[in-house]
């Protein structure tokens, strides 16, 4: 079978195509069963990107890629949302990381973006910080993947979405997809006095991290949430926790692998997500893929911060 793989660290060119023998999954030991599928789509994220450069340390030389959509020998689909490895035409993973794929009739490039990204968004204003009506919301990098779809469940739910983004075009974007006011990051001050006067936001949602966590910080009420969930500019700084004191905030630094540990609750949110698309509530852009060759290419793509939605690697496709 063929896979991505790399063998050090580094940029894009790292990313070689390779050509294994399909059983060369290096299983845990101990009572665990595994399933072997057939990888119709894997997704590409920002994670992936953090295990190429090294962030994330992985073993080398290593796969790369987490999440897909696949078939097994018998035509059952699963999808899965943490199995290092995915780039790749088949992948060996334990069957508690497998999830059904409920019933639907959507092609595998709009399934995708629900999936990490679109649970992502789910488990954010679901459990990171349970939504209530009238809720005003900050959200940084909000026409990327997630944002998309942060800003439309934010809405479903009663909130109020200040939008914040690299440009006046994914400005429009944003407002376009529901948000009440959008601008750029200079303006964010601005932007939350209009729409809160002197009160502030409720909760803000920060996927940027080390460029935008002080100011947007500084922008929270009284009792408010910070929910950081990535950091695409870098690691926050060590912080003094008595910053949070005066008033009385809080901050949370969640992960997906937390609210997706069982099959049950993936179910959960995944159908919760399909019903609100069938309600016409949620619209997003179809995936963006490409053949598995051109891993490098996806990767570029995605740091160049210059497109909105979901990118993936059909291992099958020419």
């Amino acid at each position: 079978m063929r896979a991505i793989r790399i063998s050090h660290h580094g940029g894009p060119e790292v990313l070689g195509l390779e050509e294994l023998s399909a059983h060369t999954t290096t299983l845990t030991n101990g009572p665990v069963d595994y399933l072997t599928l057939r990888v119709d789509i894997a997704g590409v994220n920002f994670i992936d990107i953090y295990h190429r450069r090294g962030q994330y340390p992985v073993t080398l030389p290593s796969g790369l890629g987490i999440e897909g959509i696949g078939t097994t020998e018998s035509g059952e689909r699963f999808f899965w949302l943490s199995a290092l490895g995915s780039y790749a035409e088949k992948i060996t993973v334990p069957l508690s990381a497998l999830t059904p794929l409920p019933n639907n009739s959507l092609p595998d490039e709009d399934l995708l973006p629900l999936l990490c990204q679109g649970l992502t968004a789910h488990y954010l204003v679901d459990s990171a910080y349970s939504v209530s009506k009238g809720d005003v919301a900050l959200v940084t990098a909000a026409v990327g993947g997630v944002g998309l779809i942060l800003i439309q469940l934010l809405k479903a739910r009663g909130a109020k979405v200040i939008a914040l983004t690299s440009s006046q075009e994914r400005v429009k974007r944003a407002i376009g997809y529901g948000a009440d006011s959008a601008g750029l990051y200079d303006e964010m001050e601005k932007l939350v006095r209009n729409l809160t006067g002197d009160n502030g936001v409720n909760v803000v949602y920060d996927s940027v991290g080390k460029d935008t966590f002080d100011r947007s910080l500084a922008l929270l009420g009284n009792g408010g949430m910070f929910v950081l969930y990535g950091g695409a500019s870098g690691l926050v700084p060590p912080f003094e926790l008595m910053r949070l004191n005066s008033k009385s905030l809080a901050i949370r630094r969640p992960t997906l692998a937390t609210y997706t540990t069982s099959v049950s609750e993936r179910t959960r949110r995944l159908q919760d997500l399909l019903s609100l698309r069938e309600q016409g509530l949620l619209q997003y852009p179809s995936a963006t893929v490409f053949p598995l060759a051109e891993a490098a290419k996806a990767h570029t793509l995605l740091e160049s911060r210059n497109h909105s939605g979901k990118i993936g690697l059909a291992p099958w496709k020419i």
